[in-house]
């Protein structure tokens, strides 16, 4: 049998039985067709050139047939695919109906009340704010470096503004920025706070100064919540160095003053400055006077020109709360101590009264 009309008689089969109403004809691929013609190829039809009479023609039909029965498959007919075996392709290369899709009514309201809790959790607007570094109420003892990280003390100046002095306390440069040890950070921080609760154990007086905006009411809040002094404003020069002239008018009298007597001013024993650049007449009349002084140098900042500096970033409004904030809580503690300390003295001083007036009265 000629292999043009093995190919045609391959044809009409498999149109026949693709218009056959019960039996629905698979997505015939390159790879079943090679697989029916390697079928045909071993019954010894094709290769020997055998079937050339009607009798090889049935057996070569029905060795196709055969190998053809994993091609074709044949649904079984219920009363829902009636409609279905009648839409059945009738060519070669036909494909089956895309499916359809019905919408389903979405809604809304309710969906986007189960989408608002994911919402808020990735930083909505109704997202709720991140406490205040003010009340947290740290200690230096509680202090970590991840605190500080996150408080963005870390970041230093451009590479341009470095200043020699501050080398020890920087880590490493990135995209011309300087970074700063954070462990340095935390072991000024800790000494400052040592300074700091000394100073109010014994009584003294401490000042705070921050004059740049944004850090004005991180001052004040800091120095009232320790019962200590602030400037929030322009520092006048000869605060300290010319107190009586800048101060002296607007200082109270006291009590027991003589007439010709002028009013005493007071000078703080610690200065705590948030932003050293714009406040350095306010360091030199300090160090003028041995008042120590601490303040946050940044990496632009010459750590020299204070008595306990603290390298740290100065811009972030954040940081400088936190440092503030630490700050105040160890002369808060110090004025516990001083308070009990207090008390502890007036107990002594009643006793030692007590025991002189029963050592003067007559014995019986």
């Amino acid at each position: 049998m000629a292999p043009s009309l093995l190919r045609s008689s391959f044809r009409v089969v498999q149109q026949a039985m693709a218009s056959s109403p019960r039996v629905a004809l698979r997505t015939t691929t390159q790879s079943q067709m090679s697989r029916t013609w390697m079928r045909a190829g071993q019954a010894g039809m094709y290769s020997t050139g055998k079937g050339s009479s009607g009798a090889g023609d049935d057996d070569m039909l029905d060795a196709m047939m055969a190998g053809m029965d994993s091609d074709f498959t044949v649904p079984t007919p219920t009363s829902e695919t009636t409609n279905t075996e009648a839409t059945t392709a009738s060519s070669e290369g036909s494909v089956d109906p895309e499916p359809t899709f019905v919408a389903t009514p979405v809604d809304l309201e309710k969906r986007l009340k189960a989408l608002m809790p994911e919402y808020m959790s990735m930083g909505g607007q109704l997202a709720p704010k991140p406490k205040s570094a003010l009340k947290s109420n740290p200690s230096s003892n509680s202090l970590t470096i991840a605190q500080l990280l996150a408080a963005g003390l870390h970041l230093g100046h451009s590479t341009s503004l470095w200043n020699v002095a501050s080398m020890p306390f920087v880590f490493g440069v990135r995209e011309g920025i300087s970074i700063i040890n954070l462990e340095h950070t935390l072991t000024h921080l800790r000494r400052a706070c040592t300074v700091t609760k000394a100073v109010a154990r014994q009584g003294g007086i401490i000042l705070f100064i921050g004059t740049r905006e944004g850090v004005d009411h991180v001052t004040i809040d800091a120095a009232k919540s320790c019962s200590a002094y602030y400037v929030a404003s322009k520092w006048c020069p000869g605060t300290i160095t010319n107190a009586q002239e800048i101060v002296g008018p607007h200082t109270p009298r006291l009590p027991d003053a003589r007439a010709g007597d002028l009013a005493k001013p007071f000078r703080p024993d610690l200065v705590i400055v948030l932003n050293p650049l714009e406040n350095m007449i306010a360091i030199k009349e300090a160090t003028r006077f041995n008042i120590p002084t601490i303040a946050i140098t940044d990496t632009d900042v010459d750590p020299r020109i204070v008595s306990y500096p603290i390298p740290a970033n100065d811009d972030s409004v954040r940081g400088v709360e936190l440092v503030a904030k630490v700050l105040a809580e160890a002369a808060k503690e110090g004025n516990v101590l001083a308070a009990e300390a207090s008390k502890v003295q007036s107990r002594q001083r009643i006793e030692g009264r007590m025991d002189r007036m029963k050592a003067r009265s007559p014995r019986a």
